[in-house]
């Protein structure tokens, strides 16, 4: 089951968006549950967590979509995918902030729609139950991998950043980093590997992160880096 909320205050919008999700997820066979919001006050108010897509349209009234999705981030610990609706482009740095999964320009066009909602259900079925197991002495942990925001190592120390607390183990870098090789993490630094999904921004040899942590970046790989980055921000944007 996929749980979508869409928050949206114009009518017409909120009806069209609603027809075209229904024929494709029915075209797919795709089990969902949709709850419609016009306003981001009203959403909020009913919100007790729980959704996988939030599909949010940035110019509303009082609480615009941008502010909707800040607090979601504050509250919802299950980093729901975030997609933003918008008749202008001007909002889309911000968007960095609160990590949208894209960025659809108004009027919703039905293969435009498909294609990124089709792609976002996948990233929520793909994300789930994908953990790293972490040994310390005799404890064993389970780190959901979408938490995670760097790893750093000093020799075999390492340590694991997540949003909420610090794991300290015993590994290689190179252990992990085949690990997560199929995820969104880049080995930046002989000493880092960071998930890319957390960067904000980057300046000359530094990886900025949404926490404002900034992590080292290796002259000889920063070129390389900053592509992926860039990369990253495009598929996400388009």
């Amino acid at each position: 089951m996929i749980e979508i909320i869409l928050c949206e205050d114009q009518v017409e919008h909120q009806k069209n968006i609603e027809k075209i999700l229904q024929n494709i997820l029915y075209e797919k066979n795709i089990d969902y549950n949709l709850n419609i919001y016009s306003t981001g006050e009203e959403l909020l108010n009913n919100y007790n967590q729980g959704a996988d897509i939030f599909i949010l349209d940035i110019q509303m009234d009082e609480i615009t979509g941008m502010d909707v999705a800040r607090k979601i981030r504050e509250i919802d610990k299950n980093k729901p995918e975030i997609i933003f609706t918008t008749s202008l482009i001007e909002y889309i740095q911000e968007g960095y902030e609160v990590r949208a999964y894209r960025y659809l320009l108004k009027p919703i066009q039905y293969d435009d729609f498909k294609k990124h909602i089709l792609s976002c259900i996948d990233e929520v079925i793909n994300k789930r139950d994908k953990f790293v197991l972490v040994e310390n002495k005799n404890e064993t942990y389970k780190i959901n991998i979408e938490d995670i925001t760097y790893i750093e190592i000093q020799r075999k120390d390492m340590t694991i950043h997540t949003e909420n607390k610090i794991y300290e183990t015993k590994m290689t870098m190179d252990k992990i980093e085949k690990e997560l090789k199929n995820h969104n993490f880049y080995r930046c630094h002989k000493s880092f590997l960071v998930n890319i999904n957390y960067v904000e921004n980057i300046k000359q040899y530094v990886a900025i992160l949404d926490n404002k942590e900034e992590i080292l970046v290796s002259r000889h790989r920063f070129k390389d880096f900053k592509h992926k980055f860039l990369s990253s921000l495009g598929e996400k944007l388009c």
